[in-house]
Protein backbone atom coordinates (compact mmCIF):
# COMPACT_ATOMS: atom_id res chain seq x y z
CA UNK A 1 0.00 0.00 0.00
CA UNK A 2 1.03 3.55 -0.78
CA UNK A 3 1.81 6.15 1.97
CA UNK A 4 0.45 9.01 0.69
CA UNK A 5 2.48 12.75 1.41
CA UNK A 6 1.44 15.09 3.81
CA UNK A 7 1.15 17.50 0.76
CA UNK A 8 -1.70 14.83 -0.84
CA UNK A 9 -3.60 14.23 2.47
CA UNK A 10 -3.55 18.20 2.46
CA UNK A 11 -5.16 18.17 -0.88
CA UNK A 12 -7.22 15.71 -0.30
CA UNK A 13 -9.06 17.19 2.64
CA UNK A 14 -9.50 20.26 0.82
CA UNK A 15 -11.29 18.56 -2.47
CA UNK A 16 -13.96 17.16 -0.18
CA UNK A 17 -17.50 18.16 -0.95
CA UNK A 18 -18.77 17.36 2.80
CA UNK A 19 -17.10 17.35 6.47
CA UNK A 20 -14.04 18.80 6.76
CA UNK A 21 -12.85 20.26 3.94
CA UNK A 22 -10.59 23.65 5.41
CA UNK A 23 -8.11 24.18 8.12
CA UNK A 24 -6.08 26.06 9.84
CA UNK A 25 -2.38 26.52 9.74
CA UNK A 26 -2.26 24.76 13.52
CA UNK A 27 -5.15 21.99 12.09
CA UNK A 28 -2.82 21.36 9.50
CA UNK A 29 0.13 20.79 11.72
CA UNK A 30 -1.36 18.65 14.21
CA UNK A 31 -3.29 16.38 11.26
CA UNK A 32 -0.85 16.11 8.19
CA UNK A 33 2.38 16.26 10.81
CA UNK A 34 3.27 19.73 8.37
CA UNK A 35 5.56 22.04 10.25
CA UNK A 36 5.94 24.51 6.91
CA UNK A 37 2.15 24.70 6.25
CA UNK A 38 2.35 27.56 4.08
CA UNK A 39 5.08 26.14 1.70
CA UNK A 40 2.60 23.05 0.75
CA UNK A 41 -0.29 24.90 0.09
CA UNK A 42 2.06 27.38 -2.20
CA UNK A 43 3.02 24.06 -3.76
CA UNK A 44 -0.81 23.49 -4.61
CA UNK A 45 -1.06 26.99 -5.86
CA UNK A 46 1.78 26.27 -8.57
CA UNK A 47 0.68 22.89 -9.64
CA UNK A 48 -3.14 24.85 -10.58
CA UNK A 49 -4.85 24.33 -7.45
CA UNK A 50 -7.33 27.52 -6.43
CA UNK A 51 -6.63 27.51 -2.75
CA UNK A 52 -8.05 30.62 -0.88
CA UNK A 53 -7.04 31.86 2.51
CA UNK A 54 -9.85 33.23 4.72
CA UNK A 55 -9.86 34.90 7.86
CA UNK A 56 -12.18 34.80 10.64
CA UNK A 57 -11.96 37.48 14.28
CA UNK A 58 -12.94 34.84 17.41
CA UNK A 59 -15.08 36.57 19.53
CA UNK A 60 -11.37 36.92 21.81
CA UNK A 61 -10.50 39.63 19.48
CA UNK A 62 -7.82 36.78 17.99
CA UNK A 63 -7.71 36.48 13.83
CA UNK A 64 -7.64 33.05 12.18
CA UNK A 65 -6.54 32.22 9.11
CA UNK A 66 -7.84 29.37 7.43
CA UNK A 67 -7.71 27.47 3.91
CA UNK A 68 -10.23 26.13 1.30
CA UNK A 69 -10.54 25.18 -2.36
CA UNK A 70 -12.96 26.81 -4.39
CA UNK A 71 -13.43 27.75 -7.90
CA UNK A 72 -12.02 30.83 -9.39
CA UNK A 73 -13.64 34.03 -9.91
CA UNK A 74 -13.63 35.68 -13.20
CA UNK A 75 -11.85 38.00 -11.30
CA UNK A 76 -9.08 35.96 -10.60
CA UNK A 77 -9.08 34.59 -14.08
CA UNK A 78 -8.84 37.79 -15.64
CA UNK A 79 -6.09 38.53 -13.48
CA UNK A 80 -4.15 35.62 -14.22
CA UNK A 81 -4.72 36.18 -18.13
CA UNK A 82 -3.11 39.79 -17.82
CA UNK A 83 -0.23 38.18 -15.99
CA UNK A 84 0.89 36.11 -18.72
CA UNK A 85 -0.78 32.90 -17.12
CA UNK A 86 -1.35 30.54 -19.86
CA UNK A 87 -4.69 27.69 -19.42
CA UNK A 88 -4.00 25.69 -22.03
CA UNK A 89 -2.27 22.07 -21.61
Amino acid sequence: MTKLSAKQKMLNALKKKEGYNSFTVKQAQHRFGIKNVSARIDELRQEGYCIYTNSKKLENGNTVHYYKMGMPTRKLVRAALKGGFSFSA
